[in-house]
C-alpha cells in the first residue's frame, strides 16, 4: 500500500490545530442512465471533542454525506481532510486503512456478530487489523464494557442479551480502535425512549471522557438536546450549523 504523501497532507494547520475533519466543496452526483445530484457543495468542520448531530428529512442527503465521511463512498468532486489527510485521491486500500485507523461505526441495528461472545464482538475490528491490535486492545475493551454496565457479560453470547445491552455492545466496538471521529447512523432508531436515553447518554459520556468527536444523523428532535452543534441539510446542502 502506498503512503499518504506530503501533497496528501495539505489540509489545515494554522487556521485551527483541534479540526479532525473538513469538508470543502463535496458534491455527489450518482448516474443511473440520469444524473442525479445529491449534494451541492457541502462544508462541514468538525473538532475534536465535538458532538455534532446531523437532521434532515428523508433524501436530503445525509446517509450519503455520512458514507462519504466514513470513505465508504466518494465524493465526484470537493475535498475531504481527516486528521490533515486529503483523502479523495486515496485508492480503496489506503481509504481502508485510513477508515479502520481513525473512524468507528454505530448503525440502527448493531451487526453483532452471534457467534461470538460480547468481548470478542467488541474486538473485531481489532482483530482485522492483526492480532498485536486485539492484544493492545483487550484490557481497553474490557474496562469500557465495565464502565457501560457489561463487566458481568464478557463472555455472554451477543444473541442472549437485550436490546438495549446489544447496542451498548456495538456503541463500545465503535470505540476499539480507539478512533478520531464516530459516526453514528440514528443508533437508537430501533430503541424504546427509555433504552434510547441511556444509550445517548452513553456516548456522550464517552464523548466527554475521550474528546473523541462525534457526528450523529438521526430524525428524532429530542435527540438534538445532546449535541453542541445541530447541522442540517437540506436538498443536499448545509443550510443550519447551530453550535
Amino acid at each position: 500500500m502506498a503512503d499518504v504523501t506530503d501533497e496528501q497532507r495539505s489540509g489545515p494547520t494554522s487556521e485551527a490545530e483541534d479540526v479532525i475533519l473538513r469538508l470543502d466543496d463535496i458534491r455527489k452526483t450518482y448516474t443511473n442512465g440520469v444524473d442525479e445530484e445529491v449534494l451541492f457543495g457541502v462544508d462541514l468542520k468538525l473538532r475534536t471533542g465535538d458532538f455534532a448531530v446531523l437532521v434532515g428529512k428523508s433524501g436530503s442527503g445525509k446517509t450519503t454525506l455520512l458514507n462519504i465521511i466514513g470513505l465508504l463512498d466518494t465524493p465526484t468532486a470537493g475535498r475531504l481532510f481527516l486528521d490533515d489527510r486529503e483523502t479523495s485521491t486515496l485508492d480503496e486500500d489506503e481509504r481502508a486503512q485510513l477508515r479502520r485507523e481513525y473512524i468507528g461505526f454505530i448503525f440502527q441495528f448493531h451487526h453483532l456478530l452471534s457467534d461470538f461472545n460480547v468481548l470478542e464482538n467488541v474486538l473485531m475490528p481489532c482483530r482485522i487489523r492483526g492480532k498485536e491490535h486485539e492484544e493492545a486492545a483487550h484490557d481497553r475493551a474490557v474496562e469500557m464494557l465495565q464502565m457501560v454496565g457489561l463487566g458481568e457479560k464478557i463472555q455472554t453470547p451477543v444473541n442472549e442479551l437485550s436490546g438495549g445491552q446489544q447496542q451498548r455492545v456495538a456503541t463500545v466496538r465503535a470505540f476499539a480502535n480507539d478512533p478520531t471521529v464516530v459516526l453514528a447512523d440514528e443508533p437508537t432508531g430501533s430503541l424504546d425512549s427509555e433504552t434510547s436515553r441511556s444509550v445517548m447518554d452513553l456516548m456522550r459520556d464517552i464523548n466527554r471522557e475521550t474528546g473523541t468527536a462525534f457526528l450523529m444523523v438521526t430524525h428524532d428532535p429530542e435527540l438534538t438536546d445532546y449535541a453542541d452543534r445541530v447541522v442540517e441539510l437540506q436538498d443536499g446542502r448545509i443550510v443550519g450549523n447551530e453550535g
